[in-house]
């Protein structure tokens, strides 16, 4: 894949997340699924910095990042609600759970933007690394532009963390 094919696809990512970059690299390691590195960009990035071994891991590292930022928003969608611990763990079990974040990804055909190691289909991605990637997604929009990038990445993929409240309340 070129770097003129990883910035067209990046950018078509872009209109269906509803975030603009300014990194477009770590729109890019979000879209890298586990597996060699396919994505020309990145594999120049980490040749121009020294650090080959960054990407190895594909969207892995943002993927915490992404899902400790998730479970930072449905905590504070929760904690005004008064309700005890366990409605707040059920909550988080079917809000960002695999399944509930693939399906997500499947329709909003996240699929076609995700690069997979050679001899995978892009149609056939496997729920577990849709989730992480809707996480990594999530995680990049934060390290790019901050709690309300991630929030608006948030609310476009329709994941029910954020309370209407929140909305601009980035205090970072």
């Amino acid at each position: 894949m070129s770097k003129a094919d990883d910035h067209a696809r990046a950018s078509e990512c872009e209109d269906v997340i509803g975030y603009t970059f300014t990194n477009t690299i770590l729109l890019l390691e979000a879209l890298q699924a586990n597996g060699p590195l396919l994505c020309s960009s990145l594999r120049t990035e980490c040749y121009i910095k020294g650090n080959t071994g960054r990407y190895c891991e594909g969207n892995m590292r943002l993927a915490v990042v992404g899902d400790r930022i998730l479970d930072f928003l449905l905590a504070l969608k929760w904690y005004p609600t008064w309700e005890p611990r366990g409605q707040y763990n059920a909550l988080r079990n079917s809000v960002t759970t695999n399944t509930s974040l693939n399906q997500i990804g499947v329709q909003h055909g996240l699929s076609r933007y995700i690069t997979v190691a050679n001899g995978e289909s892009q149609c056939d991605i496997a729920p577990k690394t849709m989730s992480a990637t809707i996480e990594a997604l999530v995680g990049a929009a934060y390290l790019d532009g901050g709690m309300d990038a991630a929030k608006m990445v948030v609310r476009t993929l329709g994941i029910d963390v954020c309370d209407d409240e929140q909305e601009g309340d980035s205090k970072s």
